[in-house]
């Protein structure tokens, strides 16, 4: 039993009892653990945490009684519903961080984003116009002599966006092509024939498309050993 409780217990009168000076004194120090010990005072200060005794339970204010100002350092609830707010540190949403006023600003930090919005926005016009979207070169070789079976780039090739990527082709021979294909839904990598297996015939120039997704990676290959020039698009998808 805590000492406020002990106190409590001792101030029980019945039918009979004395009133004693001691029974005054109780009451002096309990009201006063009241007013001066409790975790929010007569004056609304707060002296110590304030602890539910349930989770998830318990609401302060309403839609139609709300708290006028709330001073923190540190806001950690799982909901928060405020008309005005005021931050001088820094504020996050779903991870991200929030730019206030007066904030220094790195154009880097979201360049590569507002890039990726604009040329969308860009897209979605012009498929709004009927004009079909631009294809984007992803690397090139010109008369370039390429070992039978070995990656023409020396990196991957990322693909920027969903839809199609062509390969651009002539060589000085009669040579098979082969594409290597990452996707970047699964820890794989494919290599298989472009043209359907056909080869493709010396100083013609061939074009063959292949579909893929934002992320994946492509590479050529070719035999036998042939001098080339190769020109890959990504075409983003209507």
């Amino acid at each position: 039993m805590s000492y406020l409780d002990e106190l409590r217990e001792s101030l029980r009168l019945e039918g009979g009892d004395v009133i004693t000076e001691d029974w005054y004194d109780d009451l002096i120090t309990y009201l006063e653990k009241i007013e001066k010990g409790s975790a929010v005072d007569y004056e609304g200060v707060i002296h110590k945490n304030l602890i539910p005794d349930a989770n998830d339970k318990y609401v302060i204010g309403s839609p139609d009684k709300k708290i006028k100002e709330i001073h923190v350092s540190d806001v950690k609830a799982e909901n928060v519903s405020a008309n005005v707010g005021n931050f001088s540190n820094n504020v996050y949403v779903q991870g991200k961080k929030v730019i206030k006023d007066e904030d220094p600003i790195k154009i880097s930090e979201f360049f590569d984003y507002a890039k990726s919005q604009i040329e969308q926005a860009v897209r979605d016009a012009l498929l709004n116009l009927g004009i079909p979207p631009k294809p984007h070169l992803l690397g090139y070789k010109v008369d370039y002599y390429a070992p039978a079976m070995a990656d023409i780039f020396l990196h991957n090739l990322n693909v920027q966006f969903d839809g199609r990527v062509r390969v651009k082709v002539v060589g000085n021979k009669d040579f098979y092509t082969y594409m290597k294909f990452k996707p970047n839904v699964a820890p794989i990598e494919i290599i298989a024939w472009l043209n359907e297996g056909k080869p493709i015939k010396a100083n013609t120039w061939k074009e063959m498309d292949f579909t893929v997704n934002k992320d994946d990676e492509v590479n050529v290959k070719v035999a036998p050993t042939t001098r080339i020039t190769i020109l890959i698009y990504n075409i983003p998808e209507a």
